[in-house]
Formats: C-alpha cells, structure tokens, sequence
C-alpha cells in the first residue's frame, strides 16, 4: 500500500494504489495509460465520495496534511483529472486532438 487512505475511506484503498500520485504530472501519466472502464471505475467510485472527501480534508490544515489525508486529495485530483475523459471523452485521450506524446506538462 504506497498511498495508504484514513480508514473512513479503506473502500477506495484499490483506487489510491494506482491513481493517488504525488504530481499532476505522474496522474496524467496514469490516465493516458487506460483503458478507459478503469477510469470509470475510478470515477464511479469517488464521485459520489467527493463531498465526504471534502468534509474529512478541511479538517486538517493545508498544505501540512498528514499522509493518509494527502493520499486522499491526490485521489480527488486524479478524479478531476479523468472526469473530462469519462464525461466527454469516452476515451483516456482526446479524440481527434494531437498525439499525447507530444504534450510536455510542466507543472
């Protein structure tokens, strides 16, 4: 377990494993590696979470969270960052948009 999640939120213990990186950089990496139903299985499990996510991180000072509760906004972000792919998309890329390889994140 890299990114263990406060126990409230053990359910999504699967998700973390994978998607709740440390940089945007390395959660998009992960998205574009697919296939697309795991991403909606990530969307479908934290979406309806979020609000319960958010109650449990604004208890805790930012940007000093404990570890657990980091893990826990890195899973947020990675659900902000497939929810385009899953919403719009259908797809972990952009259909009909340039290569993916091309793009070079910088933040």
């Amino acid at each position: 377990m890299a990114h263990p999640l406060p126990a409230a939120f053990a359910d999504l213990q699967s998700f973390a494993d994978r998607y709740a990186l440390d940089t945007e950089r390395e959660r998009h990496a992960e998205r574009l590696k697919g296939p697309f139903e795991d991403l909606k299985a990530l969307y479908d499990a934290v979406l309806p979470r979020l609000d319960a996510i958010h109650a449990h991180l604004k208890q805790y000072p930012w940007p000093d969270l404990p570890s657990a509760e980091q893990s826990l906004l890195n899973l947020a972000l990675a659900l902000m960052e497939v929810s385009l792919a899953v919403e719009s998309h259908g797809q972990p890329t952009v259909p009909f948009g340039f290569d993916h390889t091309r793009f070079r994140v910088h933040f």
